[in-house]
């Protein structure tokens, strides 16, 4: 790490702590015979993150694995790290053996990892590795709270601890949140599998940003935390807004330390190893086929020995030409699954090079111990091809760990679409590990490239890794944790501001804007629901007959259908976004959206009968324009919905299209929107001076809201209801519609009582 990246990762803190939680630690102590050694994972989120840490400074929090951890340890379980030049706090988590069966072996590994790997006949879910799963990741959340001071951005990864985000935000609403999920996140169709699916949503939910490694994660993502929760999510923005926040949700690809791993392949210590390992396993005069994994049925590696044994047919000149290093280490072997997988594994080597090798030669060397990081270097700067061919992949690192320890620029990647590092890293061979025919062609190809494709192919792959490295990856995190920071920070919340709004209040004639769905009245999954609770009803009764008082709502829905679902006489109520009004018995309508009725019962018709055999789709015809709701249309055909609207819609000239929250609107071809109609209604009721006559409030949720927030000038209090983390013309920001009847309740005491006017 150099000293300008620690610099450039300070300022993106901007002066905040930084505590990253993880369950997996980056340091373990260990007794040995030797006394209590130190111990750092080769590869994964631990090794990715520790450079990243030591630039950064602040805490690291973590299960405490290792048997000696805690003798080295203070009483609260903390040790500064690395140990010979302390840059950050590892905090260290304590848990039982049972602990450790029912929240790691348990559910973390034996329903989320084969759930989210597509390895759905491995799932189990059971009530006590539940209980167990929930109890850490308090666990996990109490550990972290004590470590905050002050302002902190708090970075949780991966399955282990879904839930954690959540209970953060109980402990300390006002923290930041991200979230980082390095497995892929799986369909809806697979998702929906899981008992437990709601609380797993809700828990990932309390982040503030929530990454994944794949845009085609994050549309999953956002399907399931639409279809599970009926979240309100925007695909465009990318967000879902839940529980009164808005929760942004982004792609994130992981990398590996370009340059430190170059260094490393360049070092003494990796020539050493790789004189060592050329003596060892007899490699001199032969190819060297390289696998480096965890062993686990996600990795392909079954199916990687039957691509080597198809290619040892087809093509027999490989026999004794070719040598397959597998470096596979051990794990979560408490799990049968694994279990299962070491012994298959094992005997897939046997029986190959029983049937293919010779007292000389084999064509397969299994090595499941333990290396050095200067070891695992060397394999991959000797390796001519190196193979990853996982089934499901959330990034995989160890494709760009071989890519930036080749330093001659020799070797060739041989790459699985299945595995979200395929997308990034197009100079490699792609193979679909499922097809053994197709994998030993792949095979071959990479073994018989020229060598100047292979270096052109490994000079893109190169530079592609060096500029999208692990710090990189972490300066996307940060500055969008900056951005939405900024955007909280700018925010004023309405009722932290009460007495500065009432003070433009009292006194003053008040005229009362407000729309309706998401305003008065809670999202519902479908407009027809969509119901205003009694006490916001009686509330707003308070405010009828009122001459001091001018309450209008301003809602996308017909006129009848507003006037209808409020119910209280004396308002204005304006319809169709403000196409039609009605106050005192009176209707008006724009004309030139008048003339345009029988177009939008037209396109209703047609739409209704293109869209009718897709799901969850609702066209609501409002007379003077017409809504198209896909609120409950699954993901793949939501695009199929807005091409039938942008299609029909072209067909009719004097009709447009504007987008709002899972619905279209067709309207007329019209300059108008809800700020022309705001300022329409405020002319009619105090003059064209209206300005300086009456305090104006209006309150709304939606995008068509913001028309009327920009056209509202000084001194008018615009309040935007749902989170401030992206742009607002608002002066103010209500988190939900339980806010905004708090809201109105404190009006109606600050107004002088009817009568004493």
């Amino acid at each position: 790490m150099t000293e300008s990246r620690a610099d450039a990762i300070g300022t993106l803190l901007g002066g905040r702590q930084l505590i990253v939680v993880s369950n997996r630690e980056p340091y373990e102590h260990r007794h040995s015979r030797r006394g209590i050694m130190i111990h750092r994972p080769v590869g994964g989120l631990a090794a990715a993150l520790d450079p990243l840490m030591q630039a950064a400074g602040g805490t690291w929090v973590a299960w405490g694995s290792g048997d000696a951890d805690f003798e080295v340890a203070d009483e609260h379980g903390l040790v500064r790290v690395p140990p010979r030049a302390p840059g950050y706090t590892l905090r260290r988590v304590p848990l039982s053996d049972d602990e450790v069966d029912g929240f790691y072996y348990g559910y973390a590994n034996q329903a989320l990892w084969p759930l989210c790997h597509l390895a759905t006949q491995h799932a189990r879910f059971r009530q006590q590795h539940w209980e167990a799963y929930q109890a850490v990741n308090r666990r996990f959340a109490a550990a972290t709270l004590a470590e905050v001071a002050g302002d902190a951005i708090v970075w949780v990864h991966d399955y282990h601890l879904t839930l954690c985000p959540r209970y953060l935000r109980q402990g300390r609403p006002d923290l930041f949140v991200m979230t980082f999920w390095h497995i892929p996140w799986p369909a809806w169709d697979v998702f929906r599998i899981c008992p437990q699916r709601a609380e797993l949503l809700d828990g990932l939910l309390g982040s503030d940003l929530v990454g994944l490694q794949h845009p085609r994660h994050v549309a999953h993502f956002l399907e399931c935390a639409e279809q599970e929760l009926g979240a309100q999510v925007d695909r465009d923005a990318s967000t879902v807004e839940y529980d009164g926040r808005l929760v942004h949700v982004q792609a994130f690809p992981i990398s590996v330390d370009a340059a430190g791993l170059d260094q490393l392949a360049r070092s003494d210590g990796c020539e050493r190893w790789m004189s060592r390992l050329r003596a060892r396993l007899g490699l001199a005069g032969r190819l060297l086929v390289l696998g480096v994994d965890r062993l686990d049925y996600t990795k392909g590696i079954p199916e990687r020995f039957r691509a080597l044994e198809v290619l040892l047919q087809r093509a027999p000149v490989y026999r004794e030409r070719l040598v397959f290093i597998q470096k596979s280490a051990p794990s979560r072997t408490q799990i049968k699954s694994y279990r299962d997988l070491q012994q298959r594994v094992e005997d897939a080597v046997d029986r190959i090079n029983a049937a293919y090798g010779t007292e000389e030669w084999r064509p397969i060397t299994y090595m499941p111990e333990a290396l050095p990081l200067d070891a695992i270097a060397a394999l991959y700067r000797m390796a001519d091809v190196c193979v990853v061919s996982s089934l499901a992949d959330g990034m995989n690192l160890v494709a760009k760990e071989f890519i930036a320890c080749q330093v001659d620029h020799r070797g060739v990647l041989v790459l699985s679409e299945l595995a979200g590092a395929r997308d990034e890293l197009p100079w490699a061979v792609s193979i679909n590990p499922y097809d053994a025919e197709g994998f030993a062609g792949a095979l071959r190809q990479a073994l018989e490239m020229e060598p100047e494709e292979r270096r052109a192919r490994m000079e893109h792959l190169r530079a592609y890794v060096a500029d999208h490295d692990i710090y990189g990856w972490m300066t996307q995190h940060l500055q969008s944790a900056g951005r939405l920071l900024a955007a909280r920070a700018a925010s004023h919340w309405m009722l932290d501001h009460a007495y500065q709004i009432r003070d433009r209040v009292i006194g003053r004639p008040l005229a009362l804007l407000l729309d309706f769905h998401g305003t008065l009245a809670p999202i519902a999954p479908s407009p027809e629901l969509a119901v205003l609770p009694d006490p916001v009803r009686e509330t707003l009764r308070r405010f009828a007959g009122r001459a001091d008082v001018l309450v209008a709502v301003i809602s996308g829905r017909s006129l009848d259908d507003i006037r209808r679902r409020v119910g209280v006489d004396g308002f204005v109520y304006a319809g169709n976004h403000g196409l039609e009004m009605a106050t005192h018995g009176l209707v008006w309508t724009l004309p030139e959206a008048e003339s345009t009725r029988e177009a939008i019962a037209q396109i209703c018709r047609r739409l209704r009968v293109r869209l009718e055999r897709v799901t969850g789709v609702l066209v609501e015809d409002k007379g003077l324009t017409a809504s198209v709701h896909y609120r409950q249309t699954p993901l793949p055909q939501v695009e199929e919905v807005r091409m039938a609207v942008l299609e029909e819609a072209a067909r009719i000239p004097q009709l447009a299209v504007r987008p709002g929250r899972q619905v279209l609107e067709v309207w007329p071809e019209v300059t108008w929107d809800k700020g022309r109609a705001a300022g329409a209604i405020l002319e009619r009721a105090f003059g064209a001076s209206w300005s300086g006559r009456v305090t104006v409030v209006y309150i709304g949720d939606d995008r068509t809201d913001e028309d009327a927030f920009m056209a509202l000038p000084e001194p008018a209090v615009t309040v935007k209801v749902g989170s401030p983390m992206y742009g607002t013309a608002a002066r103010y920001v209500a988190r939900d519609v339980d806010e905004v009847a708090r809201f109105l309740q404190r009006l109606t005491e600050w107004l002088v009582p009817a009568g004493r006017e």
